[in-house]
């Protein structure tokens, strides 16, 4: 099976996966104004790289950290949201 090398979150499509639904329903992600979900500092939800198949055939993503900020940092005090 082909599975997609890369997935960015949105709202559009965080229902696929029950983990970050659950962070967006608990308020621990948040959604801009183009549906991107981020994390409350401002820093976006990492694109999903494909990471591997799963024995059952299931494909395996892991959070990319390449947008990645520290919550503390100057990045992220200065951070606006797009509105």
């Amino acid at each position: 099976m082909n599975h997609p090398r890369e997935i960015v979150l949105t709202l559009a499509n965080v229902s696929d996966w029950p983990d970050f639904k659950q962070l967006l329903d608990e308020g621990k992600i948040l959604a801009d104004k183009t549906g991107r979900l981020r994390y409350p500092h401002g820093a976006p939800v990492g694109t999903l790289i494909f990471s591997g198949t799963a024995k059952d055939g299931s494909p395996r993503y892991k959070e990319s950290a390449a947008e990645w900020f520290d919550s503390d940092s100057k990045k992220a005090e200065e951070f606006v949201w797009p509105t």
